[in-house]
């Protein structure tokens, strides 16, 4: 019997179609004489530390550093039973596929079950990143030898084990040292989340210390024929600037004032060419979240759960947790289905699907640039947006809207830009004419700066009339009948937004000094898109400022993150490699090493633990000053959908096995721990007051309860 081990069960179900005559059985597909199980992500976890030592349990500064080789796993409580079913699978097979994802976390959680299951047989590499039949069918004929993989799942091992080595460590180390000063609650340090934090405290700081500093702006007002231009000046070589190529020196500005204000304006170059922008890529993940929060201030968390119920519930998305933003050959072959069925359920973009074209294909259909998954688009399922809570719908629409842009026309202009010669000076001028909007109409709402620091130059060019440049040749004259110098003063570096944050993470790399490690961040995202010398993935970070959040480390004021007192002193009290990214790059490379065979894991960790050692022993929080807000109380109910056990933040109450969701804030209300746990425990509470009429604005009392879908109603005394 062959037994393939998927990752997850949609992956399952896809290579169960492809292989043919599938039944559905407890835990798996039985086809033929092949049967196709799966995983539920991980299944087993690295056991706690007082899995190795039960004096463990509690946390003492003697047993730091904690010795937690040779590494033990457990089962993951949720998925046991799952376990149990691959495990008898393993047991009885002749073969075994590994269907983990084509990258270093799938090859890990599948190799670690055949170890932790002492499996003998053979076992062959299936890759698939596209949850879709035919690209299964192929991938079935192209399958390989797992032996050939062994380095990757020893680097991912390695990071593994290393993360839950230094994190486990470096947190008790700190929170030990903040308690026996009087603190309550968890110091928490890991190897991304305490540079998140870092680079939270680093902006606030450097905003906070900013001395502001004057630059000049120079433009001219050029009479033309059929108009005025507005001309921006070119800075020479030697003009005075700063590190951002603007003009310091007022002096030079007044001079070129002088010199040019009533003089001739000789035209010495001018081109008008037709341009054109192709739609936005479909959302990867982090795209998807830096949009929600920037534009509808739903947090990344949020989006996340959202995306999950989407994917999982409505069946009406594809892979929500992606890092890729490009789409397969075969997805491209499907369009036609999807668009019909789209434009069926969602009449009100009827106008918009009448100007697609199944048959056009964006830059966004490239086999060559997809990673471990495609990018996140609809399905060809009917969704009723009327099922759809208000939130489900803005999420679910902004990617429909950018999967049904790859087949919208491009957004098409004339661009005109001219040259001038005013008394030895060089200004230029441009300006753009719209001819075709384009997917531009369906999008609209979604243009805008990233974050507060706006170009000076973006609207520069906006200014001159496109027919009075456009009519213009080498030789032309003007005459230059105003100078403006515009005085601005700096900005301080803007605090960060989740969005303008969650984006950083992305590139971090130009934050760091060392050009060798620069270089290493860099390298390690190199084919990844939107990634440059980035930290963490687009399915972590947005945990891990929530739980950075919930520990106090940081506030949000008016969208903007504003570390605490003790986020300010936690970070100036940890060694600089703690809060940079540099560890993750050499770590990095070490890894390669590993999966090269140049290094062994456990030489990888030897070195890691002497490193630990070090640091445990030379904790100092001597200015540590402020009390730390404790973590989140623990809650006693259980999921009211299945019974299990629920995860609780102060901003979301969810399931660990189902898609169960409850947001503690509700019509502008934040419910309290016990709110929440009467209305979990008991399905309904008693009449709250202070909640908002999202429409009105005017305040309202009303009790809540949870209907027979586990959604969250509100019920007024008649």
């Amino acid at each position: 019997m062959r037994v393939f081990i998927a990752e997850k069960p949609q992956l399952a179900q896809v290579i169960a179609e492809a292989l043919g005559g599938s039944r559905k059985m407890d835990g798996y597909f039985a086809c033929g004489s092949d049967v196709v199980t799966w995983c539920v992500g991980h299944l087993l976890e690295l056991a706690p530390p007082e899995a190795h030592n039960p004096t463990y349990a509690q946390w003492n500064a003697a047993d730091l550093p904690l010795k937690l080789r040779p590494v033990k796993y457990q089962p993951i409580a949720d998925t046991q039973g799952q376990l149990k079913i691959v495990a008898k699978l393993i047991g009885q097979a002749a073969e075994i596929v590994h269907a983990g994802d084509p990258d270093d976390e799938g090859q890990l959680l599948v190799d670690e079950v055949l170890v932790h299951c002492g499996n003998r047989s053979p076992v062959k590499r299936l890759l698939i990143n596209d949850l879709n039949a035919n690209t299964a069918r192929k991938a079935l004929g192209q399958m390989k030898d797992n032996r050939e993989f062994f380095g990757l799942y020893q680097k991912a091992l390695a990071r593994s084990i290393a993360d839950q080595l230094y994190g486990f460590n470096m947190t008790r180390a700190y929170t030990l040292a903040a308690q026996a000063r009087g603190m309550k609650g968890v110091l928490s340090v890991g190897r991304v989340q305490t540079v998140i934090l870092g680079l939270i405290v680093n902006r606030y700081l450097a905003n906070r210390s900013h001395n502001a500093a004057y630059f000049y702006s120079v433009s001219a007002s050029i009479a033309l024929e059929l108009g005025k231009a507005k001309a921006k000046l070119v800075l020479p070589a030697d003009a005075a600037v700063d590190e951002k190529k603007r003009l310091i020196d007022e002096t030079y500005a007044e001079r070129v004032s002088q010199a040019c204000r009533q003089a001739v304006a000789k035209v010495t170059q001018a081109t008008v060419s037709e341009e054109h922008t192709p739609a936005p890529l479909p959302f990867s993940l982090l795209d998807l979240q830096v949009l929600m929060s920037r534009d509808h201030g739903i947090d990344a968390e949020k989006t996340m759960a959202i995306t999950q119920v989407l994917r999982t519930k409505h069946q009406a998305i594809t892979y929500n947790g992606s890092d890729c933003s490009y789409l397969s050959e075969e997805q491209f072959q499907e369009a036609p289905q999807t668009l019909d069925v789209l434009s069926q359920a969602l009449p009100d973009l009827a106008g918009m699907f009448a100007q697609a074209n199944s048959e056009r294909k964006s830059r966004a259909f490239d086999n060559s640039k997809v990673t471990a998954h495609t990018a996140i688009i609809p399905t060809a399922t009917k969704v009723d947006l009327a099922q759809l809570t208000a939130d489900e719908r803005i999420v679910y629409l902004a990617i429909v809207k950018r999967y049904l842009a790859q087949f919208l026309p491009p957004k098409r202009y004339l661009s005109a830009i001219v040259q001038f010669d005013v008394a030895g000076h060089v200004f230029i001028a441009r300006s753009t004419k719209l001819i075709h909007a384009g997917w531009t109409v369906l999008e609209a709402e979604n243009a805008g700066p990233d974050d507060d620091e706006q170009s000076s130059e973006a609207n520069a060019h906006e200014d001159s009339p496109f027919d009075a440049l456009a009519a213009l040749c080498v030789g032309s004259i003007g005459m230059c009948d105003t100078i403006t110098i515009t005085k601005e003063k700096t900005k301080a570096p803007a605090l960060y937004t989740e969005a303008t944050l969650l984006k950083d993470l992305q590139r971090v790399a130009k934050y760091v000094t060392d050009p060798r490690i620069k270089q290493l961040l860099i390298d390690r995202d190199k084919g990844k898109k939107g990634e440059h010398g980035g930290i963490g993935t687009p399915r972590t970070r947005a945990s891990m400022l929530v739980k950075l959040h919930d520990r106090g480390l940081y506030t949000v004021e008016k969208k903007k993150l504003v570390p605490t007192p003790v986020g300010l002193e936690f970070v100036a009290a940890l060694p600089t490699i703690a809060t940079a990214p540099d560890m993750t790059a050499l770590w990095h490379e070490q890894q390669l090493m590993i999966e090269a065979g140049e290094l062994t894991v456990d030489a990888f960790l030897d070195e890691l633990e002497r490193f630990i050692a070090h640091q445990v022993s030379n904790v100092d929080l001597s200015n540590l000053q402020v009390p730390v807000t404790p973590e989140t109380p623990k809650l006693k109910a259980r999921c009211p959908m299945c019974g299990h056990e629920l995860a609780s933040t102060t901003k979301l109450i969810a399931c660990r096995n189902c898609a169960f969701k409850l947001y503690p804030e509700i019509a502008q209300k934040t419910l309290t721990f016990g709110q929440i746990e009467t209305l979990l425990s008991q399905g309904k509470t008693g009449v709250l007051k202070g909640f908002k009429s999202k429409s009105t604005g005017k305040p309202f009392d009303a009790a809540l309860r949870l209907n027979h879908e586990a959604k969250v109603e509100f019920v007024f005394n008649r």
